[in-house]
């Protein structure tokens, strides 16, 4: 009855949440697939079936292309649209549509350039597992307005405090800095551990 429901509620124009899964799924073994690619290809090389130097190439190439399309597979790369409670924007896994009405956490991803802070992006999940980034301030109004609407009596999305800074919600701009330093310090230590491990293996 219930997974009845949720296909009445996913009309054809809006993605259902199973489908959306089924792609992101793939897309996400297609990322993973990249990143550990550089170990494989070690392992190969070990094996005497090619350079060694040819790995190092591919960890420096594949493995951060493969990251880089992990962070980019939720976050909406056009405008959200509405339709009451549900919200749709095209991914690059194709479209993908949440509840507002049965959100279950909201957290904030931010992202570095050269320059700095390169772009925020508050990923929602609801209830059915569908999850969406948004960029757009319209649609983090949208969130905010569907965030205030839920009753205080029952069960509570997860908002981190940071996504609470992002939204208005919350006035702690010291938090959002303490946020920036963290996600930018793990971002690094992260990456520079991943060339590392692949260097090392490669001698």
């Amino acid at each position: 009855m219930l997974k009845s429901r949720v296909k009445a509620r996913y009309t054809h124009q809006w993605t259902s949440p199973a489908a959306a899964r089924r792609r992101a799924r793939r897309w996400t073994a297609f990322a993973g697939a990249l990143v550990a690619s550089p170990f494989a290809a070690l392992a190969v090389a070990g094996a005497g079936l090619f350079p060694a130097p040819v790995a190092i190439v591919l960890g420096l190439i594949a493995g951060p292309a493969g990251l880089l399309l992990l962070t980019e597979l939720s976050t909406a790369k056009s405008r959200p649209r509405r339709s009451g409670d549900l919200m749709t924007a095209r991914t690059l896994t194709g479209e993908r549509t949440v509840d507002l009405s049965r959100i279950e956490r909201v957290r904030l991803l931010t992202y570095f350039s050269r320059s700095g802070v390169s772009e925020r992006v508050v990923l929602v999940r609801d209830a059915h597992a569908a999850s969406l980034g948004l960029t757009d301030p319209a649609s983090h109004r949208a969130l905010r307005r569907a965030l205030e609407r839920l009753p205080r009596h029952g069960p509570r999305p997860r908002v981190s405090r940071a996504a609470l800074v992002h939204l208005g919600m919350l006035p702690a701009p010291g938090r959002l800095a303490f946020h920036t330093a963290a996600v930018w310090l793990g971002t690094v230590l992260g990456l520079s551990l991943y060339v590392c491990v692949v260097l090392k293996l490669a001698e």
